[in-house]
C-alpha cells in the first residue's frame, strides 16, 4: 500500500506523519499524546460520581441517516 504524508493538527502543535492510512497517522500521534486502558470498577465509580459522561464511539466519517418520517 502506498504511503502519503498526513498533516495532523492538535493541541500540542502540527505534525507530519508518513503512513498508509489516515487512521495510522492519527493513531501514531494519539499514542504519543494519550494513554489508554480499560477502566477499573473503582475508576468508573469515581468518574461517574464526579460527573464524567460515558461517550459512545463514533467513526469520524459516519453520519446519521434520516429515517422515514423524519
Amino acid at each position: 500500500m502506498a504511503e502519503r504524508i498526513y498533516i495532523v493538527h492538535g493541541p500540542q502543535g502540527t505534525r507530519l506523519v508518513k503512513a498508509s492510512l489516515r487512521q495510522q497517522a492519527l493513531s501514531h500521534v494519539a499514542n504519543s499524546t494519550f494513554s489508554i486502558a480499560v477502566a477499573t470498577q473503582d475508576e468508573l465509580v469515581a468518574q461517574i460520581t464526579a460527573g464524567t459522561k460515558v461517550e459512545q464511539y463514533r467513526a469520524p466519517e459516519q453520519t446519521d441517516l434520516a429515517l422515514d418520517g423524519e
